[in-house]
């Protein structure tokens, strides 16, 4: 049953292995390294924002953890995404270059960022570093219906979630229910669509007079993430 926290992004979604999961989260794809990743995590995260959503190949991890630290907000209260860059050969080995970039001692979710030399090839280094502490959950990122099927059978772990493009204009109906019934969160990146969908007249509707965002949309700009 998801549970309510006192923040702006206060609703949360358990996962198949017991973690909790903020449903709304800021995610800094091309975001450059230094004051300007820095800034909007500090300003995400004095807005209520308690997930933060990094690659190891976007670069800028070592920002994120410097906009963690400076924002006095305790680490265990922030859930921290990262993903595992496949062209690397040992996602334990670099999991553990992102916990000293991002300055902790644990990600809250490590993904396999998308299924570069097969859908099972980097997954046993995955439960590796679930099994090492380095993760509390993993997971897969941009998988679809049959590399997922490919990871659930071959692991002694399963993958929690498998974040995809998803949003009404992207709306992959079959690969959402078939990971529900596999009981995989499809977590969602630019939920309103990428930099072309957000000026239309669907998005536009979906804003107060003002421009701003109304209540109802789940995030606030095409770098969010949310889950389903």
């Amino acid at each position: 049953m998801s549970t309510i926290s006192n923040t702006t992004d206060a609703r949360v979604r358990v996962l198949a292995d017991g973690s909790q999961i903020p449903l709304l989260g800021l995610g800094v794809w091309q975001v450059p390294n230094g004051p300007t990743t820095v800034n909007a995590v500090r300003w995400a995260l004095e807005l209520g924002y308690r997930h933060i959503d990094t690659a190891q190949v976007y670069g800028n991890e070592e920002s994120v953890g410097r906009a963690l630290h400076d924002s006095g907000v305790p680490r265990e209260q922030v859930f921290i995404t990262t993903k595992f860059f496949p062209a690397r050969a040992d996602p334990t080995a670099e999991v553990e270059r992102s916990l000293k970039r991002l300055g902790v001692d644990y990600v809250d979710l490590y993904l396999v960022h998308w299924p570069q030399g097969g859908a099972t090839r980097a997954w046993p280094g995955m439960e590796r570093a679930r099994e090492l502490g380095y993760a509390r959950s993993i997971g897969v990122s941009n998988f679809g219906v049959r590399e997922l099927d490919q990871v659930l059978a071959a692991a002694t772990i399963p993958p929690v979630v498998d974040q995809v493009q998803f949003s009404p204009f992207e709306y992959r109906r079959a690969l959402l229910e078939h990971a529900l019934q596999r009981r995989v969160a499809v977590e969602a990146y630019s939920p309103l669509g990428t930099g072309r969908h957000i000026s239309t007249r669907r998005c536009a509707a979906s804003q107060h007079p003002s421009g701003a965002p109304r209540p109802r949309c789940c995030c606030a700009g095409p770098c969010s993430t949310s889950l389903w």
